[in-house]
């Protein structure tokens, strides 16, 4: 997949060019916790950061690409879940099967959305990221009306794509004020 390797390569470019931007007088877990404070979904938010182990060394701008890498792998993980739905069930029906293959275009939108956020964190382009990330945000609730209301094992995995894809944009909104 050409989208992972470019994805890592502006991971990487993303993490080197982050200037130190720290809250003063935080260490790593207070500003996690400062980084997290307007998110909704703060207990995920503060222990998705924290597992990450450049989290410690990380400014807010490192934790927001954290927590926008975060959310663009749960949603490939999603999309690899949705390709082996379609290929490996043979009688699914047609509607569930159209669902999962409109599902899927939805979340290689959203992934390719949040490299764009990542390319544009480095930037600095704060708003470009906020609104990459709304688009993505957007593909997983397109995603779920694909199925027509009907639940699907993808519902759960996309409401938690969605908290984190959320999460982001509450660090994002931290980051714009500091």
């Amino acid at each position: 997949m050409r989208a992972i390797g470019s994805f890592f390569f502006l991971l990487s470019l993303s993490l080197s060019l982050l200037p130190s931007q720290t809250v003063a007088g935080t260490n790593s877990s207070n500003l996690i916790e400062h980084a997290c404070e307007h998110s909704i979904h703060k207990d995920l938010c503060i222990s998705s950061i924290g597992s990450d182990p450049s989290s410690k060394q990380a400014d807010l701008r490192g934790l927001a690409s954290i927590a926008v890498t975060l959310a663009y792998k749960n949603a490939t993980n999603i999309l690899d879940r949705l390709h082996g739905l379609v290929n490996n069930q043979t009688d699914l029906e047609p509607t569930v099967e159209q669902g999962l293959d409109d599902c899927a275009d939805h979340y290689l939108d959203a992934a390719e959305q949040l490299e764009n956020s990542l390319a544009a964190l480095s930037a600095k382009a704060y708003p470009d990221v906020s609104t990459w990330v709304k688009v993505a945000v957007a593909d997983a609730d397109s995603c779920e009306a694909a199925f027509q209301g009907q639940k699907f094992e993808i519902s759960h995995k996309s409401r938690v794509f969605r908290q984190l894809a959320n999460n982001a944009l509450a660090i994002v909104k931290v980051l714009t004020e500091n």
